[in-house]
């Protein structure tokens, strides 16, 4: 399988460079002309001079599918593609070496184990870095002078635009709610009472005109997270900002607040005087504003719609809980009820940390062999019946070049078929070997071990959430209602990173008692589980009066057994942890 590598800047997303859509369409027209089959690995908006392959998602995947032999054959445009990074392009050179993967930039074959020909693209990939270093001084530079000229460039301020000159002149419209937000502050009205007014009203923000999408990446788990621009809507920090920005009352600031031009002034300059002073007064008066810190955000969802649920506290409201964001807009949306911040932060961690029926639970793992022994077996076959098709791919290849064959639709067919049983066989394998992969048990219980081991009562809350985050994939909330029950019940569902298994707990109301009543495996995990299930399937066959065995692969059933009741973790109200 060929990948098919395309990628673009970010400053150059705007039509300035060749198109991801031109990239792939060359791609795509080449692997067809050679008979492949494809896989496209597309980064957006990303600079090739990044030093750090996590920073650029699908090239990462892209060297991951090398290292693994799914992709044999990449293609580009051409190398800049790849790189403007001279490290970054010697370990692509590595990697393609090392699997013996072939290199097709623009389409022509460009063998990398020729010395000449890494030392060509060796030269061209310096040159490459120089010239990004280049153009970088000179776009800041460029930048600079237009400053100097009361140009602007980059995303202008909320009421502002452009005009053919590059100068900044009032956008009307925008300019209208500017001296509204300006008047509803002076009037005494906090920023997020603002904000809140402008969104019931469907004012809409300066993203909300265009199409596309915000990204962000968590930095614990470093996965993305995707935003639709016209989405975004008024946050109480983003009038707050606009608040305390001199722009609108005439005053440009640029270069870290070194340098300042003139604009057209929104907001006439003692009214934003005015304004300014009694936001410093009123931070004065309530003190420096805590930041609270949100443990669990990007791991919990709502078993009801599916949304995530987010933290949401207000040091001077009564808002101090996880809740699903469908609620947060529209509080009928979702008939989900909201769960304590620090309760259900404590009892993640209590479950985590404090108790041992995790680690027994996942630990029990290791003494399961059999179904890690009979994914190997399918490996081996699958390798085998890959070996046993490309040979007869080759002579049907070989048939197709006799021209007494050319034309012969029957071999043509028998190709394709061939080719689609490579390809499947291919994604089972990287299927299993993933799986392997998470079913390693020394390492998976070595690393559970140690991140469990590396938690302290003392540690601190970046700390807790790294430990957090690399243990669990997912946390499923379902609340519900009971006429006997005052608030109902909580039913949490807990995935575990490199684990099939998860367990569920229940909670009341009050959430201050937490039952485990429930697990999930996929097959057995201790000996015993294994010989309860085999003398199970033996006794359903004999019952059956069907003369067949109990398969030699076999590996137990999948089961969502039921709580023991042996799990209860229990929170005092003296022992809560905040984040604060």
């Amino acid at each position: 399988m060929i990948g098919i590598y395309c990628r673009i800047s970010k400053h150059k997303a705007e039509g300035k460079d060749v198109s991801i859509e031109t990239q792939l369409e060359q791609g795509i027209s080449f692997a067809k002309s050679e008979g492949l089959e494809y896989k496209s690995f597309i980064d957006r908006a990303i600079s090739g001079t990044k030093d750090d392959i996590k920073d650029r998602p699908e090239f990462a995947l892209l060297l991951d599918s090398i290292n693994k032999g799914i992709i044999t054959k990449v293609f580009c445009f051409d190398q800049s593609r790849i790189e403007r990074n001279s490290r970054i392009w010697n370990l692509f050179v590595y990697t393609m070496q090392k699997a013996k993967c072939q290199y097709y930039p623009g389409g022509t074959f460009l063998d990398l184990d020729v010395p000449a020909n890494r030392l060509f693209t060796g030269i061209i990939s310096l040159t490459n870095e120089f010239y990004s270093t280049l153009t970088g001084q000179k776009v800041k530079l460029a930048h600079y002078k237009n400053s100097l000229k009361g140009k602007s460039h980059g995303i202008t301020a909320y009421g502002y635009i452009r005009d053919e000159n590059g100068l900044l002149k009032i956008h009307e419209e925008q300019a209208k709610v500017i001296r509204r937000i300006f008047k509803m502050s002076g009037d005494g009205i906090g920023v997020y009472t603002i904000a809140k007014k402008l969104n019931e009203e469907g004012v809409p923000t300066k993203f909300n005109d265009y199409t596309g999408q915000f990204k962000r990446r968590d930095k614990y788990t470093n996965q993305y997270t995707f935003f639709r621009k016209e989405d975004v809507r008024w946050r109480g920090n983003v009038v707050y900002l606009i608040l305390v920005n001199q722009i609108y009352k005439g005053i440009r600031k640029w270069n870290g607040g070194e340098n300042e031009t003139k604009v057209p002034a929104i907001i006439n300059e003692t009214i934003w005087d005015s304004v300014n002073k009694n936001l410093e007064e009123n931070r004065k008066k309530s003190g420096k504003r805590d930041e609270y810190h949100y443990l669990l955000n990007g791991l919990v969802f709502c078993g009801i719609c599916g949304k995530e649920y987010r933290g949401k506290k207000r040091l001077k409201g009564r808002d101090n809980a996880y809740k699903c964001k469908s609620k947060l807009r529209d509080p009928h949306s979702c008939t989900s009820r909201a769960l304590s911040i620090p309760k259900l932060e404590t009892f993640i961690i209590k479950h985590l940390f404090e108790s041992k029926d995790l680690q027994k639970f996942l630990a029990s793992q290791s003494e399961n062999k059999a179904e890690t022994d009979n994914l190997n077996k399918k490996l081996i076959l699958l390798k085998k019946d890959i070996e046993t098709l490309k040979k007869a791919e080759k002579k049907a290849y070989d048939r197709l070049l006799d021209p007494e064959f050319e034309n012969d639709e029957e071999i043509k067919e028998r190709l394709r078929t061939i080719k689609k049983k490579i390809q499947d066989h291919e994604q089972n394998i990287e299927i299993i070997e993933n799986k392997l992969i998470e079913r390693d048990s020394k390492n998976r219980i070595a690393r559970i071990n140690k991140i469990i081991g590396e938690y302290k009562l003392t540690s601190g809350f970046d700390e807790t959430k790294a430990l957090v985050h690399s243990i669990i994939k997912k946390i499923t909330i379902q609340h519900n209602y009971r006429k006997d029950s005052k608030g109902g019940y909580f039913i949490i569902h807990i995935e575990y990173k490199g684990f099939d298994e998860s367990i569920t707990f229940l909670t009341q109301w009050n959430a201050l008692k937490w039952y485990q009543i429930g697990y999930y495996r996929s097959s057995a995990i201790t000996k015993e589980d294994l010989q309860d299930d085999t003398d199970l399937l033996k006794y359903f066959i004999k019952a059956s009066g069907k003369k067949i065995e109990v398969p030699k692969d076999f590996v137990g059933s999948e089961v969502y057994g039921g709580g023991k009741g042996e799990s209860i973790i229990e929170l005092k109200q003296n022992e809560l942890i905040y984040f604060d």
